[in-house]
């Protein structure tokens, strides 16, 4: 504290100035920086038609039919991150040997509030993605003539083409969305179906009594046995009974008895009681299965 009558030195009072002058500089920088427009601070609420959310427009793919436009950026996840995307599913993905998922959203251009998202699972083999597509099939869904092995509900489709297993879910049950949806996913099989999806171990199921739609492929630890993968199921209807048949390949005879006898050990185990078969399987039901 300076006592009345102080009279400051020459020296106090250019460092007070020097102080004051850097004061003002700061506050000058501080009001012009308010002017200045930073566009990383901004994100955008909505991403129109046509345009793409992402630093760079992506190109717009040659099967994408001409009524609908890109609704956002796509996405890519691969095994490290596919929990970012759909938690709490991966887990079905991944056991069945998933590579990666390229998704994205696109709109109708006449009517942006109709939109679809798009969905393909890069599975690795046809097999496996018809395990997960089988695993996923939903309850309500209707046969679709589009791949071998695909079906449609009120406002998805749900289908395997190739090594993909593609789910392209819409906004709307709306007419034209749902046309554009359908059109979408044909020019997707034509332009990335590389040959038939057949899977000849379904043929190994006897047609009767077959509840159409039923067919499986369960990956791993089936019926909570870890020496079964791969398996091939079907079900049927013998009146009032419902029946589970299973297939998995084996490379021969000598692997399959084995298979069989360790199996039915383990039911045992686990409280199954031994019965006698009715009816005998055919010789080429035999070789099939061993």
């Amino acid at each position: 504290m300076r006592h009345p009558g102080y009279e400051y030195s020459a020296t106090e009072k250019r460092v007070g100035f020097i102080i004051l002058l850097c004061l003002a500089l700061v506050a000058g920088g501080v009001f012009l920086r308010q002017f200045s427009f930073n566009p990383a601070v901004l994100l955008p609420r909505n991403v129109e038609p046509g345009k793409s959310a992402g630093a760079k427009a992506s190109q717009r793919p040659a099967w994408l039919p001409a009524e609908l436009a890109e609704f956002g950026a796509p996405e890519s996840f691969t095994p490290d991150n596919l929990y970012d995307k759909i938690d709490g599913k991966a887990e079905l993905y991944l056991a069945a040997g998933f590579v990666r998922l390229n998704c994205q959203r696109f709109a109708l251009k006449d009517t942006p509030e109709q939109w679809l998202e798009w969905f393909v699972y890069d599975m690795g083999t046809v097999p496996q993605a018809f395990s997960v597509f089988t695993t996923q099939r939903r309850p309500d869904g209707q046969p679709l003539d589009l791949t071998e092995y695909a079906y449609k509900t009120r406002n998805a489709l749900y289908f395997v083409s190739g090594s993909n297993y593609v789910e392209a879910v819409a906004s709307t049950t709306d007419e034209p969305l749902m046309n554009a949806l359908l059109a979408m996913a044909r020019g997707f099989v034509a332009a990335n179906t590389s040959g038939p999806a057949h899977l000849a171990q379904l043929q190994l199921f006897p047609a009767e009594n077959l509840e159409p739609g039923s067919y499986a492929l369960q990956t791993a630890d089936v019926f909570g046995f870890d020496r079964f993968k791969n398996v091939f199921t079907a079900q049927y209807k013998a009146g009032e009974a419902g029946l589970l048949a299973f297939v998995m390949p084996c490379p021969d005879a000598r692997t399959a008895s084995a298979l069989r006898d360790a199996y039915r050990a383990f039911l045992i185990e686990n409280g199954g009681k031994p019965t006698e078969a009715q009816g005998e399987a055919s010789a080429d039901q035999e070789r099939a299965v061993s």
